[in-house]
């Protein structure tokens, strides 16, 4: 009798239906033959190359990691740009609110009202500080981030 074709049919695996005939024959050859074949070598260079593999993706991931957090930042500034350019319209419709006030006030008056004078000029400040954000040509985020200007731009 052969014991090879004994062990085939009796391995509770092939009952199962879980693994083949030849993968049961070459288990049991792998268990009986200390050294290893040239399909195990083939698989031990297969796996080593997966995980050389996996190690290059955790790599990757961790760079992909690092580049979330800067556009996260970009991504912060955006909002940010878009809020100050609807905020600059507001500050520009009511600079030309103090300038027509201010030419009423020099038609009737004859002199300039100082507090607008003052106002505006704080105004001015604050769109020149929300241009510079908007253009990058400035870090700083503009009030109500900072404090509001007081006086002319500081160059």
């Amino acid at each position: 009798m052969n014991n090879d074709k004994d062990d085939t049919k009796t391995t509770p695996e092939n009952q199962n239906g879980d693994v083949s005939q030849t993968e049961a024959v070459s288990q049991t050859e792998a268990i009986n033959d200390p050294q290893p074949t040239e399909q195990q070598t083939e698989q031990q260079s297969v796996d080593e190359k997966l995980s050389h593999k996996s190690e290059k993706n955790e790599h990757i991931n961790n760079t992909d990691t690092e580049k979330t957090w800067h556009n996260k930042n970009a991504l912060k500034r955006g909002i940010a740009m878009l809020g100050y350019g609807f905020i600059a319209g507001f500050v520009r419709l009511a600079i030309t609110l103090i300038a027509v006030f201010q030419f009423f006030s020099l038609l009737f008056a004859e002199k300039p009202n100082k507090p607008l004078v003052e106002f505006g000029q704080n105004l001015n400040t604050y769109l020149y500080q929300i241009n510079q954000f908007l253009t990058v040509n400035s870090e700083m985020y503009p009030f109500p981030f900072a404090d509001w200007p007081d006086s002319a731009p500081k160059e």
